[in-house]
């Protein structure tokens, strides 16, 4: 019988669910028991654990996992490993930041894909979708496959900064989705769905099902990197996103001002919540440069984004200048990446896809 992973994770997430936390009214699950589900071929991985005040109790609340998961079908094998709780003596909790949570239950890994990078931010218009875009073109050039995935649903630019808006993706026979591809890259995203001008008016679970669908479903082929061009924000869509796959990390975008970190945090603390690697901080529109003079203005103000890296212990990745190409060349259809590739900006891009590869494999 085929091991179909994705069927086997649901029905483990929702036996995990039935499990009650004894002396509350929640389940293991809600309780952020379980931090992570490994599932391959027949045997499955459970990485639980177990706060002081539940020592008492590991033994039969153990107990029951296992037997609840090993009714499944198609379950031949169940492994507990524990991850020992963090103490304020040995592992000091960032400011603001909070525990893990109920959050990784049935990621997934896409197949052929060997890492997924999420790119986010805690709020709209500091420049993510630019930065992920050139992200991912930097890596090309470094010799890498990558995939592009702008998940921004209600607000898809990609396809206008790839110069592919009149792209429209095609079918295979087994009615999966092959992907657009430009630069060097394979995309998808809902705007090579869309009529121009056409409103995304839908709820929740049609937006994470398409999403799914683009995942899942898309004919990625054998890639070393996909970028995860995330939604502004910390919302369903973003965690959905952050719950179903096996991230490999994610970066964090930021412009100075204070207003923009106060959102950041938020991003990077459902990044922690969530047991994804925060790979770095990357600071957008850091700085103008008078191409005439030379003089350096800081158009925002605020401590930047050193200080918010500082402040969680994630490496910080880079600044990104404002420059008035990196719009025109993204409005063109061709990444600044692409158009100036010996310029100070690509520089600085390729700097940070290395810088983040770096992180990764310390990671």
């Amino acid at each position: 019988m085929v091991f179909d992973k994705a069927k086997v994770l649901e029905q483990i997430q929702s036996t995990l669910s039935e499990i009650p936390l004894p002396g509350t009214p929640g389940n293991i699950v809600q309780a952020g028991l379980i931090q992570r589900v490994i599932a391959h071929e027949g045997e499955i991985t459970l990485v639980i654990e177990f706060p002081p005040e539940l020592t008492s109790q590991q033994g039969s609340i153990q107990e029951r996992i296992e037997e609840e998961i090993s009714k499944i079908e198609s379950v031949k094998k169940v492994t507990l490993l524990h991850k020992k709780p963090e103490t304020e003596e040995s592992s000091p909790a960032p400011e603001g930041a909070q525990g893990p949570g109920p959050n990784t239950v049935g990621a997934q890994d896409i197949p052929g894909v060997t890492h997924v990078i999420a790119v986010a931010s805690g709020k709209g218009g500091v420049g993510k979708s630019t930065v992920a875009v050139n992200l991912a073109v930097a890596l090309q050039k470094l010799g890498k496959r990558v995939g592009l995935l702008d998940a921004d649903v209600y607000g898809p630019s990609a396809p206008k900064m790839l110069g592919t808006e009149e792209d429209r993706p095609n079918a295979t026979e087994h009615e999966t989705i092959l992907p657009i591809e430009s630069h060097g890259l394979k995309t998808m995203s809902i705007g090579y769905l869309l009529e121009d001008d056409s409103p995304v008016i839908w709820r929740g679970p049609m937006v994470t099902g398409l999403l799914r669908q683009f995942l899942f479903q898309v004919e990625w082929g054998e890639l070393d990197f996909l970028i995860l061009d995330l939604p502004p924000g910390t919302g369903d869509a973003q965690l959905t996103l952050v719950q179903s796959l096996s991230l490999a990390g994610g970066v964090i975008v930021t412009t100075p001002q204070d207003v923009a970190l106060l959102d950041v945090q938020r991003g990077i603390q459902m990044f922690q919540r969530t047991s994804v690697p925060i790979l770095g901080v990357v600071e957008n529109m850091s700085h103008f440069q008078c191409s005439e003079c030379g003089h350096v203005t800081e158009i925002f103000p605020g401590a930047g984004g050193e200080e918010i890296s500082n402040r969680y212990g994630v490496p910080f990745l880079g600044k990104i200048p404002l420059e008035p190409s990196t719009a025109i060349q993204g409005d063109s259809g061709t990444p600044v990446m692409i158009s100036q590739p010996d310029g100070a900006l690509a520089s600085t891009m390729t700097s940070i896809a290395h810088k983040m590869v770096e992180a990764l494999v310390k990671n």
